[in-house]
């Protein structure tokens, strides 16, 4: 009957295995950014970069729908974001590409809205995104 706990154990270890990394975050998936100062439209896929999370520019298209080329497209908007839990998600950089610079990143998520913020010391700027899937 000492076997019983010992089997227990290990099985309750596989499963801690298996739905740790592999469980979706409700932050993954594709958003759509604000409209930026030349009214472009960006489209970020969220994916898991390790224990943290990146943002990464997958499409640009103008006020028309129409694609757009810009520097930002593949490259990482924001990384090593960290969920603290109730929605709330922070520890990382963004890369402002009006700025080309890099701040302290903070977003909070509700529902399909997630509020994406770039903050220096205790002022902090940002945008609200819209989940698309």
């Amino acid at each position: 009957m000492a076997f019983r706990p010992l089997l227990f154990a290990a099985l309750l270890a596989v499963i801690q295995v298996w739905s740790g990394p592999t469980s979706a975050d409700p932050i993954l998936g594709t958003w759509q950014v604000e409209p930026d100062h030349k009214g472009q439209i960006g489209q970020i896929v969220i994916r898991r970069c390790g224990e943290a999370f990146c943002g990464r520019v997958m499409k640009v298209h103008d006020k028309a729908g129409k694609s757009v080329v810009t520097r930002a497209m593949g490259r990482d908007l924001f990384w090593g974001l960290r969920s603290y839990g109730g929605g709330n998600y922070g520890g990382g950089r963004v890369w402002v590409p009006l700025f080309d610079r890099e701040y302290n990143a903070k977003a909070q998520l509700s529902g399909d809205k997630l509020r994406v913020r770039g903050c220096l010391g205790t002022i902090c700027d940002g945008q609200i995104w819209w989940r698309l899937h």
